[in-house]
């Protein structure tokens, strides 16, 4: 029970630290953390502290019968997240033009805000293949991103990342000091439910949640 309650608690801290990841009109979030976001053009839970995100522009452009829909090659983006609604707005593109212009040197300029304040980030062209369809089957054009930069997610959670980037409870991890061996197997076992609790959480509908949370409070 004692292992449960732990677990639970963890599980409880990371719902109530989530973040929210809304896109502006013209913005479509494709991938959270290696897993395809629950939604395109909605809001998505995120986490606290490293955050990776796809995403791509798809915005009508122009007026009238010359209007058409400019969609961008997708970007992969790092950010770190300590508040709680983080907005991501396109470049400037009021033309067909502008919208060439603003992703042609690979660097466009997001506008990204925490709390109404502007958010760092650094961001990457996701390479495509060769052919028509380029990004078809982007999931494991993501996961081949990744492993090429050491990057890798388990369910939506990250277990390893460069170490210039990697993070634990704020500091950074000393590349010569071997962390695995500090844990023992069942603080292993213990993170690596907590994980999956958290994952299986976030894949949940709203009713689902609910009668979670009903469920936790029948346990103590």
């Amino acid at each position: 029970m004692k292992k449960i309650s732990i677990l639970l608690a963890s599980l409880v801290s990371f719902y109530l630290s989530a973040a929210e990841l809304t896109p502006a009109k013209g913005v479509s979030i494709l991938y959270i953390n290696g897993q395809e976001a629950e939604s395109k053009l909605g809001t998505n839970p995120i986490a606290d502290g490293y955050n990776q995100i796809v995403i791509r522009m798809d915005k009508e452009v122009g007026r009238g019968s010359g209007g058409n829909v400019f969609t961008s090659k997708p970007y992969v983006l790092d950010l770190e997240v300590s508040g709680e609604i983080i907005q991501v707005v396109h470049p400037v593109a009021r033309s067909k033009k502008e919208a060439e212009i603003a992703f042609e040197d690979g660097q466009p300029q997001w506008d990204i805000r925490q709390d109404g304040k502007p958010l760092q980030y650094k961001q990457e062209e996701l390479q495509g293949k060769s052919g028509l369809f380029p990004y078809a089957g982007m999931a494991a054009l993501l996961e081949k991103h990744n492993s090429q930069r050491g990057v890798y997610f388990n369910n939506g959670q990250l277990i390893d990342k460069p170490v210039e980037a990697k993070m634990i409870s704020g500091t950074v991890v000393d590349p010569a000091v071997d962390t695995t061996q500090a844990m023992s197997p069942t603080k292993v076992m213990q993170s690596s439910n907590a994980e999956q609790l958290k994952a299986w959480y976030l894949k949940s509908s709203v009713e689902e949640r609910k009668e979670f949370r009903r469920w936790m409070i029948d346990q103590e």
